[in-house]
């Protein structure tokens, strides 16, 4: 049974140690599958270091509440009719499950999200997505290394820069906004690039906060061990989810 698969897990990883002042709260709400009940659901409660990193935070907060809105103002001014939505993770879902690395979270269609929130079959030809937010953020603060399982990451240029993300189609820049590690990941601490010039580089991808309980850790590991979509003629245990995981329900708290 399903209770079965889930008592059958490993132990959870250790809640990584806090090293960095936490100056908000997250907590999401996951369904695994298409029901809302609270046996195929579960949380994620992580710390954001506001103070080391404060403008990736709050282009965090953003994505995670009201949402990312970051469209060049010509487009706006140029065309009579635009249709368009904040990009945010109250329209995206787990887009990748990576065991012993790490979840990933993000919008995987902006038109699709649009089209979904409006009871529509398709976004139509003026809806226009987001762009990847200005400035970028690579000269900020990288607080702490990919360096345990529990850690919440970003690329250091900013949610949307991700360089696994199709950068010639603006709709699913923001497939791929942040990480929760499921292990050390110390590749994510090296450049992006392989130049020469790369040692003077900053890494690629920025740690911003942490999970911060027993529990979280747990449902981490069963979002780690959930059964992926294998691509046909691709080896790895690495991909999409078998079933949707989407996060229900996202709250902030702003700790004093």
């Amino acid at each position: 049974s399903q209770y079965e698969e889930v008592k059958a897990l490993p132990p959870a990883q250790p809640i990584p140690a806090v090293t960095n002042r936490i100056t908000y709260v997250v907590q999401m709400i996951i369904d695994i599958g298409a029901k809302r009940d609270n046996y195929n659901a579960g949380y994620i409660r992580f710390g954001l270091y506001g103070d080391d990193s404060p403008l990736s935070v709050k282009q965090m907060l953003f994505f995670l509440t009201k949402g990312i809105t970051s469209m060049d103002q010509e487009t706006l001014e140029d065309r009579l009719e635009v249709d368009y939505m904040p990009v945010s993770m109250g329209n995206g879902s787990v887009q990748t499950i990576s065991p012993g690395k790490g979840i990933v979270f993000g919008v995987p269609s902006q038109s699709k999200a649009y089209a979904e929130n409006k009871g529509m079959r398709t976004a139509g030809a003026n809806f226009v997505p987001q762009n990847r937010p200005l400035p970028t953020l690579e000269g900020e603060k990288f607080p702490r290394p990919h360096s345990c399982a529990g850690l919440i990451s970003i690329p250091a240029k900013g949610i949307g820069y991700d360089n696994n993300s199709d950068t010639s189609n603006l709709d699913e820049i923001y497939s791929s906004a942040f990480t929760i590690t499921d292990a050390p990941l110390p590749d994510l601490d090296k450049p992006s690039t392989t130049t020469k010039s790369a040692q003077q580089q900053p890494p690629s991808h920025r740690v911003i906060g942490q999970i911060i309980d027993d529990e979280s850790m747990q449902f981490l590991e069963r979002l780690a061990t959930l059964p992926v979509q294998k691509k046909l003629g691709k080896g790895g245990t690495s991909g999409p989810p078998l079933l949707k995981v989407r996060v229900r329900d996202v709250d902030v708290q702003k700790v004093k």
